[in-house]
């Protein structure tokens, strides 16, 4: 299974909105969110979805 990170930059995206939600109706794609617009974001489990993903994208 494939595994897809996006890391979340900017609120409310519409682009990334978009994207995020057909990705996560494939079945062979595992979708994995980081939203560093939060507060306090977790960089470690940031860290650690990076080098478990397949491919990464930046919104």
């Amino acid at each position: 299974m494939r595994r897809v990170l996006h890391v979340l930059i900017t609120p409310d995206d519409d682009l990334a909105r978009d994207l995020i939600s057909r990705q996560s109706e494939d079945q062979d794609c595992r979708v994995v969110i980081m939203d560093l617009t939060l507060p306090e974001p977790d960089y470690d489990a940031l860290l650690e979805a990076v080098f478990d993903s397949d491919s990464i994208s930046v919104w």
